[in-house]
């Protein structure tokens, strides 16, 4: 087979620019540290790094709302202590109030004036809102106060709902972003606000005396307790859904490791791989060069 001078020259200079295209990728690979430059340098790998960023994405969000709910569930938390606490004054208070040292009208204002203060204090935790100023215990009414005097009846009301805003944590699975007032201060057709109201109003009436009192005070001693329940109920499921939120993150944290380690392996370049492969295609472009050189120094008339 013969090669005319155009052809021997086309093969040369083509096997030169693969050469210096090999080149030239073994230094973008140096200075970039990655290995894979285009998608089709590795389709299989391509296909599998965009499946992985879009997994770390998604984990990404997941643990932004990880991040939120715990700032909303702390802060509920705080709220439900102090709650827990104001109750327990409400407890000591109301027992103490048939001791002979309170049976004076003296002594029951006194209770009654302290109890107003709880049933205040009560009631602004139930209206508690949130740092974006939506109320934090209405439910998914978040715009609406919770609690509230009917101006009709004089009587405190529920103005929110039961709904809980689920926030979804992973693939499978929710948390609830709230609690509601009803669940914490409503049993039926009792609660912790009227009680409170009505105790205080039957402290200051000096008719209220005797068996009334007594019966006065047993029947607001029952909502307490009842009351109690329900917000060391409400305290418990903030704190179980507490712990979901800290174990669920460590699985993310893990999962976006080993997500990072298997990018790693498709994405990361071998330096020592690169710099030989770099070395070899630097002595395939001096070997092409000199080659070249030499072949168009060969001449029949240089012969002659």
């Amino acid at each position: 087979m013969r090669l005319s001078t155009s052809q021997l020259n086309d093969v040369m200079l083509t096997s030169m620019q693969t050469s210096t295209t090999g080149v030239n990728k073994a230094f973008i690979q140096l200075n970039s540290g990655e290995k894979m430059l285009k998608p089709s340098d590795d389709p299989l790998g391509s296909v599998q790094l965009m499946m992985l960023d879009r997994e770390q994405a998604t984990i990404d969000q997941f643990q932004k709302n990880i991040a939120n709910l715990k700032g909303d569930l702390a802060q509920t938390e705080s709220n439900i202590d102090a709650s827990n606490n104001a109750l327990l004054r409400v407890e000591e208070l109301t027992n103490s109030i048939l001791n002979a040292s309170n049976s004076t009208m003296e002594g029951r204002e006194a209770i009654a004036t302290e109890l107003e203060g709880l049933l205040d204090q009560l009631t602004d935790i139930a209206n508690s809102k949130s740092p974006n100023g939506d109320y934090m215990f209405s439910g998914t009414k978040t715009d609406t106060q919770p609690i509230a005097k009917d101006p009709a009846t004089g009587k405190y009301v529920y103005n929110g709902n039961s709904d809980q805003r689920e926030v979804r944590i992973d693939e499978s699975m929710t948390v609830p972003a709230n609690q509601t007032a009803d669940s914490m201060f409503f049993n039926g057709g009792d609660d912790i606000f009227n009680t409170l109201d009505q105790l205080v109003t039957d402290l200051r009436d000096p008719a209220v005396a005797g068996d009334s009192l007594t019966s006065a005070v047993t029947s607001a001693q029952g909502s307490i307790e009842s009351t109690q329940n329900s917000v060391n109920k409400v305290m418990t499921a903030v704190g179980g859904h507490m712990n979901s939120l800290e174990r669920v993150d460590g699985a993310h944290e893990d999962n976006k490791l080993l997500n990072k380690n298997m990018i790693s392996e498709v994405k990361d370049l071998d330096y020592s791989e690169a710099i030989l492969d770099l070395n070899t295609q630097m002595a395939a472009l001096q070997a092409t060069q000199m080659t070249y050189s030499k072949i168009q120094n060969l001449s029949l008339f240089k012969l002659m």
